[in-house]
């Protein structure tokens, strides 16, 4: 231990010593260093106490043209003087005379940047004056391009001297150098090491954060979008971390130019490869021609804003921002609207194209159009037309990122729905009558097994495979809204078993002890087989079973005891000490009921929400149900629809549909079953040609159900949350007497709120997006 804490110390002390800078002297005098000349250190306390621009006097303003005139005739003095201190220096180098050459730089440096203030201050007239291309400017242009040559001798003068300096110091002290050498050889050996194994840590982040989330954050994907230029950033941050380690020897403080180089140009490079990435992902649904356009354009311009900054920071470092700097930032604007011109000529043919797509263009674009093979004309109408679309397409592309947003998406399509409503009121036709009953399946066909899939709830579907798909006993809900999806969810699920049989089971409306005779026969048992029997079946079985049972809300009464018979049916499963697996579907509706009653007492592994289906996913579904036989066609055609921000369809019948499925998807609040029961009432037939077309539906509306008692919403809300609910059910679940539960499902029935099967009553399908939305309202149910 002892040994240990005497080496550390030692470390430590070394460590001290070489951290010293390299030429350190303790004989300087502040007296021993060049400054710049009096005159020019009190033109700049003069200039320090001058009033912003904003609020500068006249007295002000012709005191900044006396110092301005004053600092133009003090630097043409000074650039003779510096001319001949470089001339006495170059015929005998010795300290005294270097000591002039440093005093004179600093002078005419601090000139420089004394006429950029001042400059800053003068009227706009002085500043064109002495900035512009007149005879005052040419002056200005000469003087400073003097000084620019004097500086570029003196930087190589002053390097000389800083390299004899440095080998001098190697002889009488070699640790420094040696200190920093190590340094950056730390940092390279770092930079070699990150190079060899950057690619395979990326992959083994990425695989991590895969396995982790199924969605990864912002930040995340942020890391894997700079792991692309991973390489170039690297390379980076070790010439900029060595050159700063290297520009802590006196001798070689001018790196800081090869630094600022290397920000520019290798910054630049990484910027412009970001910004490549971006813009050809982005450009994956285009065809090449466009991909390849828009590539180029980003590279012109980005290489050009490159050069333009680096040349205009060494130039407003080196002689402050006077006429050469101004100069060059005309010059390069020039350039840019060179580049401007010849992006709008290579461009023109593809901006026409995309025109020709868009039928709803103002006069301006038609102009332009008309105009795009003028010789000159065509310039500007093509930028004309160029800007416009960029705008256009700049707008979709900004309400598409707005309609991710629910609310925004609701807003756009309730305010769309009324201008619909009133279009469709006020241009009503007599000729049309609604296809009714069983003929609407014939053009909006119902769905069954061979009816295409539309993508929904993939997430939801694979949290459920890690426990439904494995060798591992579990239990799981599925919970959604009446019409969801639930059903072809389960379905699914039973298609990609593999390592068990599936059962499907509806839950008969009977309840448990029906349910227990339909599994006893997809068991294989006699129907009157026992809960026992069926027991012992599971146990001994050497099948493993995946059992879905649908309409599980069948077991579930909205009443003390009423989750006795689903406790009931899953503890039958849970004592079959087998790997079997089962997966229940219950309403929304009637899981609240199961959430609040069991508490932190749940049955189930796993419980899965299912979503509101999308826009897109509502338009999908209701494509694919169209008839697509010529004897059953649907036409969009007259269907009055504004116009809308988000759509830019080749065909008014086609932007119709879309905004028509904007409605259906609004109005069903993401439910696919009504949004297909309100297609099929859309439907209208034309008497005169038989045709049947798309019409707004009228959505039903009842102020009743507002203004209806508390124990006539809540007779409503039992007969949801039951599914289908006799009489004597809905008494016990309400605490109203049979004879008031009668009178009020003849009420609602007189009104088509309800339908009858088996002496249950059930929410009709035309009622039902009403009456959730009116139970919501009222805090009674939650969709």
């Amino acid at each position: 231990m002892t040994t240990m804490i005497r080496h550390t110390f030692w470390l430590v002390v070394v460590t001290l010593i070489l951290s010293f800078p390299a030429t350190a002297r303790w004989d300087y005098q502040d007296d021993d260093l060049p400054t710049p000349s009096e005159d020019a250190l009190s033109l700049e306390s003069e200039i320090s106490r001058l009033p912003s621009k904003l609020f500068m006097t006249p007295s002000d303003s012709n005191k900044v043209r006396r110092l301005l005139a004053y600092t133009l005739d003090q630097q043409d003095r000074e650039i003779i003087a510096f001319n001949e201190a470089l001339a006495v220096y170059r015929d005998e180098a010795n300290e005294e005379h270097w000591f002039d050459v440093q005093a004179q730089y600093l002078t005419l440096n601090s000139l420089s940047h004394s006429k950029q203030r001042l400059l800053e201050l003068a009227s706009d007239k002085t500043f064109e004056q002495l900035t512009g291309f007149g005879p005052d400017g040419v002056t200005q242009f000469k003087q400073e391009f003097e000084i620019t040559r004097l500086n570029a001798e003196y930087f190589v003068f002053f390097q000389l001297r800083s390299l004899k300096t440095l080998i001098k110091e190697i002889f009488i002290s070699p640790v420094p150098v040696i200190w920093v050498g190590v340094q950056v050889f730390f940092i390279y050996s770092i930079l070699m090491w990150w190079l060899a194994n950057e690619k395979r840590l990326f992959e083994q982040f990425k695989a991590h954060v895969a396995a982790a989330m199924t969605k990864p954050p912002i930040w995340v994907r942020l890391i894997w979008y700079i792991g692309r230029a991973s390489k170039a950033i690297a390379w980076l941050i070790a010439i900029t971390v060595s050159l700063r380690v290297l520009s802590s020897i006196d001798a070689l403080t001018q790196l800081y130019y090869i630094e600022l180089f290397t920000w520019w140009i290798l910054g630049g490079s990484i910027a412009i490869s970001f910004i490549l990435e971006f813009v050809q992902r982005n450009s994956l649904a285009t065809n090449k021609t466009v991909a390849a356009l828009r590539l180029s354009t980003v590279r012109r311009y980005v290489w050009s804003f490159i050069v333009v900054g680096l040349v205009l920071q060494i130039a407003s470092q080196t002689l402050g921002k006077g006429t050469i700097y101004y100069w060059i930032t005309t010059l390069f604007s020039l350039w840019f609207a060179l580049i401007t011109l010849s992006v709008i000529i290579m461009w023109k043919k593809v901006v026409f194209e995309s025109l020709d797509k868009i039928s709803d263009k103002p006069m301006l674009i038609h102009w332009a159009s008309t105009k795009k093979d003028v010789l000159i004309v065509g310039l500007i109408a093509t930028a004309i037309a160029t800007m416009w679309i960029a705008l256009h397409h700049l707008k979709n592309r900004l309400i598409g990122l707005l309609s991710h947003y629910t609310f925004f998406n609701q807003a756009l399509t309730y305010l769309f729905k009324i201008e619909v409503a009133k279009q469709t009121g006020s241009n009503s036709d007599g000729n049309l009558v609604r296809v009714k009953g069983d003929a609407a399946f014939d053009y909006v066909q119902p769905g069954d097994d061979s009816s295409p899939l539309i993508s929904y709830a993939k997430d939801e579907m694979h949290q459920l495979s890690k426990y439904l798909l494995t060798n591992s006993p579990a239990i799981c809900v599925v919970t959604g809204e009446r019409g969801v999806g639930a059903t072809r969810l389960l379905t699914q699920i039973l298609h990609k078993a593999k390592n068990a049989e599936p059962i499907y089971i509806n839950c008969p409306i009977a309840g448990y002890q029906e349910l227990l005779v339909h599994l006893a026969v997809s068991l294989g048992l006699e129907e009157e087989t026992s809960e026992v029997k069926i027991l012992n079946h599971l146990r001994k079985s050497d099948t493993h079973y995946l059992i879905a049972i649908d309409n599980c809300q069948r077991l579930v009464k909205p009443k003390v005891g009423g989750l006795n018979d689903l406790i009931r049916f899953t503890n039958l499963l849970r004592r079959s000490k087998q790997s079997h697996r089962a997966v229940f579907s219950i309403e929304k509706a009637s899981w609240r009921f199961v959430d609040r009653a069991r508490g932190e007492r749940l049955l189930f592994d796993w419980v899965a929400f299912l979503p509101r289906w999308s826009e897109e996913q509502i338009a999908g579904l209701l494509d694919s149900r169209i008839n697509q036989e010529e004897n059953y066609t649907v036409s969009f055609e007259g269907l009055t629809v504004p116009k809308q921000w988000d759509n830019d369809s080749e065909s008014e019948e086609d932007r119709a549909k879309q905004g028509f499925y904007r409605i259906l998807w609004h109005y069903s609040d993401g439910n696919p079953t009504v949004a297909l029961r309100f297609f099929r009432f859309s439907l209208k037939r034309n008497k005169e040609t038989d045709n049947v077309v798309v019409r707004l539906f009228h959505a039903p509306e009842s102020e009743e159900l507002d203004k209806m008692p508390k124990p006539m919403l809540a007779i409503l809300r039992s007969i949801v949350q039951l599914e289908s609910a006799s009489p004597e059910d809905v008494s016990d679940c309400t605490q109203l007497t049979i004879s008031e539960v009668i009178g009020t499902l003849r009420y609602f029935q007189s009104r088509g709120y309800i339908d009858w099967n088996e002496d249950k009553a059930r929410i009709s399908d035309h009622w039902f997006r009403h009456i959730t939305n009116v139970l919501d309202r009222q805090h009674l149910l939650v969709k």
